[in-house]
């Protein structure tokens, strides 16, 4: 009997990183299932992200909603945490547990009080409380990341958790914006999240030492008010770091566009199979051990002399 979709996942994450796109659309793309990536490392599952459409998208693949180990919100709007009430109610009516949920100190408030609450607490008498549905393993803050940052460890699969600039359109800093997140995984790959252009996302997480790839969020067309466009990312990304980047988060215009001609890995697509094997065991960096913190530069000149950023 040939395996299920999660049981190749599974099997590809032996001794290895994976990801794996469950959609790769942005918020109403029709062509793609929103964007939601399943993270697995020898056997162990993270999703992150379950828009509106996600249900259905694991429906179709032979999942269901709570298949997985851990779950992790990027941040509140449809695309992202749509099908979370499914999830909640589910695991509490049909699996009996609470969710694993992996959720910073900050965040765990804005997402019951501010999203998920008015469909979720009225179920039973007494009132359900968020704690009553998930079980939150909250990540540590990193008081030495130059950017709001929270690191975890769950089963080998280390997190970083970082701020990003998304919405609303006329922030220019991340400081000013509503919680939105992305996540560095085993220090190894890079996942945006929704995000502007933010030159300063790639010093912060100093991407030049040991990141091998990068999903970054990614809209068609300009200019990028809540999300980095495709000019901007095509026309001061630096090639170096072009070359290890997959764009995601991306419309239906898509066929239009051939990012590997402009020096891209390409788009990233639903279902396959991104795999890194693993070097060693994630445990804490000397700069969330020690405090120390170090500061890389954005700017470099290219070998074929062009003056490159890894920003701005």
């Amino acid at each position: 009997m040939p395996q299920s979709m999660l049981e190749q996942i599974k099997e590809a994450s032996k001794g290895a990183l994976v990801f794996c796109f469950v959609g790769v659309g942005s918020a109403f793309a029709k062509k793609n299932d929103q964007t939601s990536l399943i993270i697995a490392k020898d056997g162990k599952t993270i999703l992150v992200d379950i828009g509106t459409t996600i249900p259905m998208a694991l429906n179709r693949q032979g999942m269901k909603v709570f298949d997985f180990d851990y779950y992790f919100f990027t941040h509140s709007h449809a695309d992202h945490v749509g099908g979370a009430e499914e999830l909640l109610l589910m695991s509490r009516y049909v699996m009996k547990r609470k969710v694993p949920l992996i959720i910073t100190e900050p965040y765990f408030g804005i997402l019951w009080d501010q999203t998920l609450r008015g469909g979720c607490e009225h179920n039973e008498e007494p009132l359900l409380r968020f704690s009553d549905l998930v079980n939150p393993m909250k990540p540590i803050w990193v008081q030495s990341q130059p950017r709001e940052a929270y690191r975890i460890v769950v089963d080998g699969i280390e997190l970083l958790i970082f701020r990003t600039a998304h919405t609303p359109g006329n922030v220019k800093l991340w400081e000013e914006g509503f919680w939105s997140t992305g996540i560095l995984v085993d220090r190894t790959v890079l996942f945006t999240g929704d995000t502007r252009f933010d030159p300063s996302l790639f010093v912060h997480l100093r991407v030049e030492n040991g990141v091998r790839a990068i999903f970054h969020d990614c809209q068609l067309f300009s200019p990028g008010t809540v999300h980095a466009s495709y000019d901007e990312l095509n026309t001061r990304l630096r090639s170096d770091v072009k070359a290890i980047t997959r764009l995601t988060h991306y419309g239906d215009t898509f066929e239009k566009f051939t990012p590997e001609n402009d020096g891209f890995q390409g788009f990233a697509k639903p279902w396959e199979i991104y795999r890194w094997p693993c070097a060693k065991e994630a445990k804490a960096p000397a700069d969330v051990q020690d405090g120390a913190h170090t500061t890389a530069t954005a700017t470099s000149t290219d070998e074929g002399g062009e003056q490159g950023t890894v920003g701005s």
